[in-house]
């Protein structure tokens, strides 16, 4: 090689290693597939991925993917309710082709796209050159079971008026498309571009491979980063080796959060997707100097627009795809003893038959342990030995059968129950599964309850009563004792007690005499376990409020309170830390004229202890307020 063409390939070389991380080209799936299709060149990593639900989020339309077909080959219509007039979607079926009919007399559209497969279906359109969502959604009878189903609604405010009629295709409706709002989570190496014509805008979104087929879907560089834009060939980003826990949760957190695109300091993003839209640059996680923050607005309150979808206590998610931000907020995150990410529990290769592509296997310490939710397998690999666990050796779990009696021992201790069911065998519901408690569903918007919060704390009983008054944005406050056992106990749960409290059909209003009732006897329940405990002081007749310094203090690991109330009437009693967020809950109801005796043993209303430290605590009664200082030490 002489050396003109060894200084011209040098400095080819060059150029490419200077290229901007920005300039981000994405070749597509099915470029992938060419090494990892083959065990003996790159492994079978797209293999294993094409049976995970994110190879399927899109599929084309016939008689295996659509759900269900029975409705569209016999010509079903789905009604929008009262709300809407009582305007219907029809359903078609021709051959391998599928129709529906917004609105009576109305136009008819080809389905183009089904979308969903493990809980929902839903199903596009395309007007114009963008795509849309119709006004309705099947839901499985459960994940990845579609032995049956029911018809719901999907926004249906965006085709239809109050009285039935049919929307305009204009600007107001265009903004609904799914190009604007949904593509770039839901497609790989997902753009965007809006074409303004006089007073209507539209937005027409692309993606990789020109658009193929293979590519609406989260693939292979959704996680990985574009092919070029990053190492090049050979060299793609491993997640895994990510220098930081934040860059490795901003891989999955990308999509799985609520916030709006970024378009500067205090406002609201056009998109639901991460886009940085004063540089018109989409996120990419090879690139670890620009992180998501970078190209999403999480600094929007709760409840507002374009922030997440929250419960009244501004913590626990309402809508969907909000685990990146409750896993930042858990105490997974910063516990200090190990790095959990979302890899840690979901393999996003997996092929296995684990539900939500958890992982059959852990690697806890350098100790291989075969794992299920069911079976609590999956949290006590990590758990054992530790906190509440640490008379549990780690043998116990790598036979969960054999020692199941032992588990469930230690298990029920914890839990204050006395049955240990965590496969449902017993239609407990699974009494004792970690995951029932501190994995309570929650999200609402897409089928009711098929979400698990990622904040792994258990939301007590208190909470509905605290929020029974609220109205907006939810009905009230769920609970995790109440949402994932003791609502409506039947089927799988007919063993549940239901404390002689009437059923409630409504799921999502929490503010019922039931749903009062039924917490109101959860928290006795829960208080009666030890995590408080209020004793009235016989023989004594306050004449003024006062609250006690608390004694002894400092403290560990409890302290008594002495609270005098001088009249019948509502009373609260609460500890915060330093930050002045509320840990636990001591007092809350209506209590008679007395001295009450409060105890207090230092785990916050989740039963976790709290850090040493200081904390206030808090009597309001009346126009009654006094806060005062006390100090746990270890």
């Amino acid at each position: 090689m002489n050396f003109a063409v060894t200084l011209l390939l040098f400095l080819v070389l060059l150029v490419v290693s200077l290229q901007p991380i920005a300039a981000q080209t994405y070749e597509g799936t099915q470029f992938c597939k060419n090494c990892h299709d083959n065990a003996a060149v790159g492994g079978v990593q797209h293999t294993q991925w094409s049976q995970t639900l994110h190879s399927k989020i899109h599929l084309l339309p016939d008689t295996v993917s659509i759900r269900p077909l029975s409705s569209f080959t016999n010509s079903d219509s789905i009604s929008m309710g009262s709300s809407y007039g009582n305007a219907k979607v029809f359903l078609r079926r021709s051959g391998n082709d599928f129709f529906a009919t917004v609105g009576q007399g109305g136009t008819e559209y080809k389905i183009a796209w089904t979308y969903g497969w493990g809980f929902k279906q839903r199903y596009l359109v395309k007007i114009d050159t963008s795509y849309y969502m119709l006004p309705i959604q099947y839901n499985l009878n459960k994940y990845m079971d579609n032995s049956s189903g029911t018809w719901v609604t999907y926004n249906p405010g965006n085709w239809f008026n109050s009285d039935g009629t049919i929307k305009p295709i204009n600007n107001a409706f265009r903004t609904k498309s799914w190009d604007k709002n949904c593509m770039g989570c839901h497609v790989t190496g997902g753009k965007v571009d809006m074409t303004v014509a006089g007073s209507d805008t539209s937005w027409h979104a692309s993606w990789a491979n020109n658009s193929s087929k293979e590519n609406i879907l989260v693939g292979c560089e959704s996680c990985h980063g574009p092919y070029q834009g990053g190492a090049g060939p050979g060299h793609q980003m491993n997640p895994l080796k990510l220098s930081t826990k934040q860059a490795k949760l901003e891989v999955c957190g990308q999509c799985h959060n609520r916030a709006s695109s970024w378009r500067g300091a205090g406002l609201v993003g056009t998109h639901e997707y991460p886009k940085d839209e004063l540089t018109n640059t989409y996120f990419n996680p090879q690139d670890t100097t620009r992180p998501l923050s970078q190209f999403m607005n999480f600094s929007t309150p709760p409840n507002q627009a374009g922030g997440p979808g929250t419960w009244p206590d501004l913590v626990t998610a309402r809508q969907h795809h909000q685990q990146y931000q409750e896993m930042l907020g858990s105490k997974h995150y910063d516990n200090p003893w190990v790095e959990i990410t979302c890899f840690t529990c979901h393999a996003s290769h997996s092929n296995s038959t684990r539900d939500h592509q958890l992982r059959d296997s852990l690697d806890v310490d350098g100790e291989k342990f075969e794992v299920e939710n069911d079976n609590n397998t999956l949290c006590l690999s990590c758990h054992a030995t530790h906190g509440p666990f640490s008379n549990m050796p780690k043998a116990w779990v790598h036979d969960p059968v054999a020692y199941k009696d032992s588990i469930g021992a230690v298990v029920n201790q914890h839990t204050k129950h006395f049955l240990y069911d965590p496969e449902n065998l017993l239609s407990t519901g699974g009494s004792g599964r970690c995951s029932k408690c501190h994995m309570t569903k929650t999200a609402v918007t897409a089928k009711s309850y098929d979400i698990h919060t990622h904040t792994f704390a258990v939301v007590p009983p208190i909470q509905t009563l605290r929020y029974s008054n609220v109205t907006s944005p939810t009905k009230g406050m769920l609970n995790s004792c109440a949402a994932s056992c003791h609502r409506n106990p039947s089927g799988s749960t007919a063993t549940v007690p239901s404390f002689g409290i009437a059923s409630d059909p409504t799921l999502t209003d929490w503010t019922e005499a039931t749903d009062l009732s039924l917490a109101d006897t959860l928290w006795q329940y829960w208080q009666a376990w030890g995590f408080t405990g209020v004793k009235e002081v016989p023989n004594v007749v306050p004449i003024v409020y006062d609250l006690s310094q608390n004694y002894p203090n400092p403290f560990n690991p409890s302290t008594k309170i002495d609270v005098e109330i001088p009249q019948h009437g509502t009373v609260r009693l609460a500890v915060y830390n330093i930050l002045g967020q509320e840990v636990a809950t001591l007092m809350d109801g209506t209590y008679e004229r007395g001295k009450y005796e409060v105890t207090w043993n230092g785990r916050d209303d989740f039963g976790l202890y709290v850090p040493a430290g200081v904390y206030l605590y808090k009597l309001e009664a009346g126009s009654y307020s006094k806060t005062m200082k006390m100090m746990m030490i270890k």
